[in-house]
């Protein structure tokens, strides 16, 4: 304990001076040099470009810092200056190594999530925590809504365990099947029972046991369904994708227990049976649509999974497509590039973090679909008529008008 301490202290005394040592583990390098190493960053997260304030202050802010923290490190005699540049000593060689291996621990952890056999060990114990704590809560509380997702979780508990199975032994069709087949009988039993409240009401008993046990599983479940859907999407599997949309499925549940839970403190127990019905509607509407791209994969047919995609990472993507238009747009303005040539090599020298060692070391020194966004990008600013091309490239008066309203809202 006291080790893991000292090393958490040690991080917050050596951070930026570990990030420093790192960046000159490739060889020495000038004050800009090492400053455009921090640079990487939030080009590697999309960020290219600031107001013109905003980046005289932060380049201020950052030389400074870095510059003191440089002659910090020269006093622990981890770097010593070569006229404009700066080196790294045996000692600071040996401490830029502690980074760069949690880096690639790091990276070998992610890794090994990112595996579909390891999504699959992570719902196994997951959905049978979850069972554990939903069953007893749905019997105590009478919630059909409750009880029907309790047994739809241990159910998932087994389903994940032959994912596992499957894709161990490369039967992950022969899996799928069977998962959309407890999907449709999930589904059924809980359209049936639900039905069965309408001739026999039954009115729930509502706890706090049932109200936690509701809100942990929707918020335990929302998790699953991101790892499982990115990993499925990731790796292209279809049983993968069907247990995330399973997922989805327990937390609109749990929503819906709680929405039912709340109706029978206000005396409306029907409500708990009509979350029932909706429910089992949701179930059987994702299985069928799931057994319609089963049977595509089973025909050899290919397999769109482009509508399971996060909506937020087509609106994260058209983000960073824009920030990256917007800065080509704006070297061009400023004459640092006057060619189409020379604004496409700085455009890829840019996306290029291969000269960052950190970066290097968590697997991302190349931007994914890095010279697709280029060309995009120069397609766009040439389509919008923002740029034009005579002898050398020009920024346009509405392209200058663009960079001015990009300017004035980031001053706001």
């Amino acid at each position: 304990m006291s080790r893991d301490k000292s090393r958490d202290r040690q991080y917050r005394e050596y951070g930026q001076s570990w990030e420093i040592a790192a960046a000159l583990s490739d060889g020495p390098r000038t004050l800009s040099e090492i400053m455009d190493h921090f640079h990487d960053y939030l080009r590697a997260v999309g960020f290219f470009r600031f107001g013109e304030r905003l980046k005289r202050l932060h380049k201020q802010l950052e030389q400074s810092t870095i510059e003191q923290t440089l002659g910090n490190l020269i006093t622990r005699g981890w770097v010593v200056r070569d006229g404009g540049r700066y080196v790294l000593t045996p000692l600071g060689r040996e401490e830029a190594e502690k980074p760069l291996a949690d880096m690639r621990r790091t990276r070998a952890l992610l890794q090994k999530l990112a595996q579909p056999q390891t999504v699959s060990k992570v719902g196994l114990v997951v959905h049978l925590g979850l069972a554990t704590l939903k069953l007893p809560a749905g019997f105590l509380s009478g919630s059909v809504g409750l009880l029907n997702d309790g047994l739809d979780t241990l159910l998932d508990g087994l389903s994940s365990l032959l994912v596992y199975f499957g894709f161990r032994f490369n039967r992950e069709r022969s899996v799928n099947v069977v998962l959309l087949l407890f999907m449709l009988g999930t589904g059924g039993l809980t359209l049936y029972q639900a039905v069965q409240r309408f001739f026999v009401p039954f009115e729930p008993t509502v706890d706090w046991f049932a109200f936690l046990a509701a809100a942990i599983s929707a918020l335990i479940c929302s998790v699953l369904w991101a790892y499982q859907r990115y990993v499925g999407l990731r790796s292209g599997s279809l049983a993968l994708i069907t247990q995330s949309v399973d997922s989805r499925n327990h937390v609109i549940v749990a929503a819906s227990v709680t929405v039912g839970l709340i109706a029978s403190l206000l005396r409306f127990p029907l409500l708990d049976t009509l979350v029932g019905l909706a429910v089992a509607v949701l179930i059987l509407k994702s299985a069928v649509d799931l057994a319609i791209e089963l049977i595509r994969s089973l025909s050899h047919e290919e397999v769109d999974l482009s509508r399971y995609r996060f909506r937020i990472v087509s609106k994260y993507n058209q983000f960073r497509q824009a920030q990256l238009r917007d800065w080509m747009l704006y070297l061009v303005e400023k004459q640092r590039a006057e060619t189409r040539t020379e604004l496409i090599a700085q455009a890829h020298q840019a996306l290029d973090f291969g000269k960052n060692p950190m970066l290097r070391e968590l697997g991302l020194e190349k931007l994914s679909q890095a010279s697709a966004m280029i060309e995009q990008s120069m397609a766009n600013l040439f389509d919008r008529g923002w740029l034009i091309e005579e002898e050398q490239l020009s920024v346009t008066d509405t392209g200058k008008d663009h960079l001015r309203q990009g300017m004035s809202e980031k001053r706001r």
